[in-house]
């Protein structure tokens, strides 16, 4: 539904129940309704590196190496170099996904589907040359807490996330833009240091939607992900139950094919 027939305008914190678990999207924490700080050493910065540089292979895999018609690459360059990765890791990233650059690795994004605990759906994206490997790293973080891989794409949708920072631009302003941009969604995220304002797309309008804001803002972070839809959103209320759902993610997110851990929990 396009935001000219039904938008919603979101003053109070957000809750989009998006979990971005590694440090990489730790700036701010509205975007994300949890964090998990990995330690400052070399194997985390490794780590880090190694996620960043999949995913800038596979976003050039799938549009190209033109950073203006490419937004989602070039904003994902600028969000590895702020965390100081390597000139030339990147280079290698982009040309890896070009076919520049040959490998005999293919690789490809995957979506994995299953209950954590509390009984809250996850939709877990990985970047891996090898599904049954990245399958079998999985599989034992749901055991653990007898939990199972089971589908739960229904309970989701899948739509273009940005996060934009409108310094000084007042809000009714930036609402003008995104109505005649056809955005479905958008939300004023509380924060303490910057104006963040959160958009809605739909998958295929994220490029265009993003290469106009970037004319006019600063983009902060930008993803094709999936939002739970409300009737399907759950809460955890028991504080074990909670330890143990802390727990499961930071098991999955240490593994380093996950890209991104989509959640229906609201906090």
């Amino acid at each position: 539904m396009y935001l000219a027939r039904n938008f919603r305008i979101i003053k109070a914190p957000l809750t989009r129940f998006i979990h971005v678990t590694h440090s990489l999207y730790a700036g701010h924490s509205k975007w994300a309704n949890i964090k998990h700080k990995k330690a400052a050493n070399d194997a985390a910065k490794a780590a880090i590196s190694f996620k960043m540089s999949s995913k800038i292979t596979m976003l050039a895999k799938i549009g190209g190496s033109d950073l203006s018609q490419n937004v989602q690459l070039s904003n994902a360059l600028d969000q590895a170099k702020s965390l100081n990765i390597p000139k030339k890791v990147l280079e290698n990233a982009v040309k890896r996904g070009t076919g520049e650059l040959k490998t005999s690795e293919k690789m490809e994004t995957v979506v994995y589907e299953g209950i954590a605990p509390g009984g809250v759906a996850v939709m877990i994206e990985a970047i891996t040359d090898n599904k049954n490997r990245t399958l079998g790293y999985l599989r034992p973080c749901f055991n653990k807490f007898n939990t199972s891989m089971t589908p739960t794409g229904y309970m989701f949708e899948k739509k273009g996330m940005l996060l934009i920072d409108i310094g000084d631009t007042d809000f009714d302003t930036v609402f003008e833009t995104l109505v005649e941009l056809g955005c479905e969604d958008v939300s004023e995220v509380e924060d303490d240091e910057t104006n963040l304002v959160e958009v809605i797309t739909d998958p295929a309008d994220i490029g265009r939607v993003g290469n106009h804001l970037k004319q006019l803002y600063k983009i902060k972070e930008m993803q094709i992900g999936y939002i739970p839809i409300p009737d399907m959103a759950t809460k955890i209320t028991d504080s074990d139950t909670r330890a143990n759902y802390e727990k499961f993610l930071r098991s999955v997110d240490d593994i380093d094919d996950v890209s991104q851990i989509y959640t229906n929990l609201i906090e």
